[in-house]
């Protein structure tokens, strides 16, 4: 928790800061509930609760050994946060924009207007610190990868003519709740011409002779996800899906061969377009190449041709190309892997 206090204080170093969504206080505390905000003022942190979650508060906090001031509010935390500001003779707070509400933002504003206090909404204040993971943050994300990566290896053993998506998709839950863990996103179960869709919902399809089958999962272990997407295809040898599948997996493999720390982050989504592209299948890459990955599922940055930036070491990304084909069939392959200064290494090791 110090770490991240500091490394926050040190990118902000005139600023006072609010943080209410339960992504943002896990980050900062490890806290595994919500239902309190957390408020920086000066070198203070101030954890601001209900009486309904007071005794866990303080458990946690005593436990965790910080130097937190516990303020249990009566009525609104925004009058609250209005007297610490006082107290401390600050009369500014910042808020990201992403994860505050209208209705809080509303009120803030309405309570800081009237107090002569000032109040800021700036997307993205944790962005940057959480790009770069620690070595506990990368312990956890490796466990959830070694838990999706088997999961994902006994469905695909257990896979049949016969059977659903949904029997899937519900087995995949079924194993991660053996092993102790969430889902990090509703698994995705795509058979047959249900594959041509990157965000199908898994149904009561069935699968047939010669259907494709892709399945996207992944696991959060103590509050850190993993992602992985495979295909698979068991039917008679069709050349089309078998180069299609190739191919995705040969614009993966440009990525992960040659990725590292300094290469703009926009190179991944570029190589992987011109591999593709070489065969004629631009059009039919229809997302992004990947996205960083961490306490949320999706993260800064996105891995996309226009992104900024460069690479850093211990970012921590899924590499995801894919190929689709409207109401015929479609294909990716996705690996959750951590940059390094001369290379990466790949997290998730399901078969194919």
């Amino acid at each position: 928790m110090k770490e991240k206090i500091e490394k926050l204080l040190g990118k902000f170093k005139s600023g006072n800061f609010l943080f209410t969504s339960a992504t943002e206080t896990f980050y900062l505390t490890g806290a595994p509930f919500d239902g309190f905000w957390a408020v920086f003022v000066k070198d203070e942190v101030y954890i601001i609760c209900s009486r309904m979650i007071e005794n866990q508060v303080r458990q946690y906090f005593d436990f965790l050994g910080s130097k937190v001031q516990v303020l249990i509010a009566k009525g609104s935390y925004i009058d609250i946060i209005a007297s610490i500001l006082k107290r401390n003779r600050e009369n500014s707070l910042i808020a990201d924009s992403l994860y505050i509400s209208a209705e809080v933002y509303l009120k803030i504003t309405e309570k800081f207007n009237a107090e002569n206090l000032i109040f800021y909404a700036k997307a993205g204040i944790l962005d940057e610190i959480r790009q770069v993971k620690s070595d506990e943050e990368i312990e956890k994300i490796r466990n959830a990868c070694r838990i999706v990566s088997k999961t994902a290896d006994m469905v695909r053993n257990e896979i049949r003519v016969g059977i659903s998506e949904m029997d899937i998709h519900c087995r995949i839950l079924e194993i991660f709740a053996q092993n102790g863990v969430n889902e990090s996103f509703t698994p995705i179960v795509a058979a047959g011409v249900n594959s041509s869709n990157p965000h199908h919902c898994s149904s009561n399809y069935k699968i047939k002779e010669n259907d494709i089958v892709l399945m996207d999962l992944g696991c959060y272990y103590q509050g850190y996800a993993s992602d992985l997407t495979r295909t698979y295809y068991f039917g008679k040898t069709n050349y089309k899906i078998n180069a299609i599948l190739d191919l995705a997996r040969t614009a993966q493999r440009k990525i992960i061969d040659n990725i590292k720390a300094g290469l703009p982050i926009s190179w991944a989504d570029k190589t992987a377009r011109l591999e593709i592209d070489k065969y004629g299948y631009a059009d039919n890459f229809i997302h992004n190449v990947g996205h960083s990955i961490g306490i949320g599922v999706h993260e800064s940055p996105t891995l996309s041709s226009e992104a900024e930036g460069k690479f850093l070491n211990r970012m921590v990304l899924a590499i995801e190309p894919g190929i689709y084909f409207e109401n015929q069939f479609g294909v990716r392959t996705e690996d959750t892997v951590l940059i390094k200064q001369d290379g990466c290494e790949v997290l998730t090791n399901a078969q194919y």
